[in-house]
């Protein structure tokens, strides 16, 4: 994840070729819900300042808050329980959001925030994964987000600054051995 980012900007067309590519994770039943919402220039700016997360990054991480662009991870709970009332999905109870045990509107969503990570790295571009705390309906709101879609996270994207080394927890803290992790069989 980079945290210190340079300014210079990304053209529009690597960025809308990136989203449209990054979108084409799994979506179960092909419902198609995951949305990206691409923050530039002002936009960008009144995001920063709606969330409040100009001045947490300002004061921790300001580096982040050079990033040309952002990209907001959105789900719409609507088109899985439509698509789970169609006919051919009918009858999995999966009408009503509350009945989901697992709401794949958020993993839809995860697995084509994962789709963008990698091609940023293919692309030679940084890339911070964070979410939305504080204010985030507001500043959805405020950009014309419908009201029944969710946010899962944002994105940050640009060119790397000069001499950005790993930081964060992942500098600080071992990654856990396979061992820990993958079970064969049982647990």
């Amino acid at each position: 994840m980079t945290r210190r980012f340079d300014a210079t900007p990304l053209s529009q067309a690597l960025l809308v070729e990136l989203l449209d590519t990054a979108r084409r994770a799994p979506s179960a039943g092909f419902s198609q819900g995951v949305h990206f919402l691409l923050l530039t220039g002002d936009e960008l700016a009144q995001f920063w300042a709606n969330t409040g997360a100009a001045e947490w990054f300002a004061a921790s991480q300001p580096g982040v808050l050079h990033a040309p662009a952002v990209v907001l991870s959105l789900a719409d709970p609507e088109a899985y329980t439509a698509r789970y009332s169609a006919p051919d999905k009918a009858g999995h109870g999966l009408e009503n959001a509350e009945a989901w045990p697992v709401p794949f509107w958020l993993t839809d969503a995860a697995m084509a925030v994962q789709n963008l990570l990698l091609l940023a790295e293919a692309h030679g571009l940084g890339a911070l994964w964070f979410g939305l705390f504080r204010n985030a309906r507001s500043a959805l709101d405020a950009l014309g987000v419908p009201a029944h879609v969710e946010p899962v996270g944002a994105v940050a994207l640009g060119h790397r600054a000069h001499g950005e080394v790993q930081s964060g927890s992942a500098a600080s803290r071992p990654r856990r051995p396979s061992a820990d992790v993958v079970h064969v069989g049982h647990w």
